[in-house]
């Protein structure tokens, strides 16, 4: 069996537009898409959080810190076969740029390639898949920081994420491209975002454990 750990924030966890604290189904989160898909020789351990962030702490919740657990998972879950990552909206909200995102999700990087004893053969493998777009109209919504200038800066996840991925050799898909955030509150996948998601995740994890 192939060990996947999917590590990333609330759009990993299945947070349900418009409904504070509910869960999509595991059958409707992208994860549960992939892992139908692809069957029971892949196992996907879902480590999604509301809130999380690359590696900034949140003023209201230190735990948010996507630094912090990050090696401890690795360790716990090995062996591993592939790591997904997908922060950085987060960020945003609590501030910073997506240059610093992108410069968060480079330091994880860093982590997960230097724990090669967590890995099949001691080989680490990563997708890097870059946040999808916040909405614009998320402007209306709420008064975070994300809220006045997510929209632009969302728009530079995936050329900053793609230099991240070329650095450190890993593989990457751009998530701007794959699905966009409902119009609930212009942040979250629907269900049909999750499903776009999870076909595109469950084709490039193939291409990459059964290359």
């Amino acid at each position: 069996m192939k060990n996947v750990l999917c590590y990333g924030d609330s759009n990993t966890w299945g947070f349900i537009p418009g409904k504070m604290g509910e869960r999509y189904d595991i059958s409707v989160r992208w994860i549960g898409v992939a892992k139908a898909i692809l069957g029971d020789e892949y196992r996907f351990i879902e480590e999604g959080l509301n809130g999380r962030t690359t590696i900034f702490d949140s003023f209201y919740d230190k735990d948010l810190n996507g630094e912090k657990p990050l090696r401890l998972l690795l360790r716990s879950q090995k062996p591993l076969d592939l790591v997904i990552l997908m922060l950085g909206t987060n960020d945003l909200h609590f501030g910073h740029t997506a240059w610093e995102a992108a410069r968060g999700a480079d330091r994880l990087l860093e982590i997960i390639r230097g724990q090669p004893d967590c890995f099949v053969n001691k080989t680490p493998k990563v997708l890097l898949i870059s946040p999808i777009l916040i909405d614009e109209r998320i402007k209306k919504l709420n008064d975070t920081p994300a809220a006045e200038c997510g929209y632009e800066e969302s728009k530079k996840f995936a050329s900053l994420y793609r230099f991240v991925a070329i650095k450190n050799s890993v593989a990457f898909l751009r998530g701007d491209k794959i699905a966009s955030p409902s119009l609930i509150d212009c942040e979250h996948l629907d269900e049909e975002g999750h499903r776009l998601f999870g076909e595109a995740v469950a084709k490039a994890v193939k291409d990459i454990l059964e290359e």
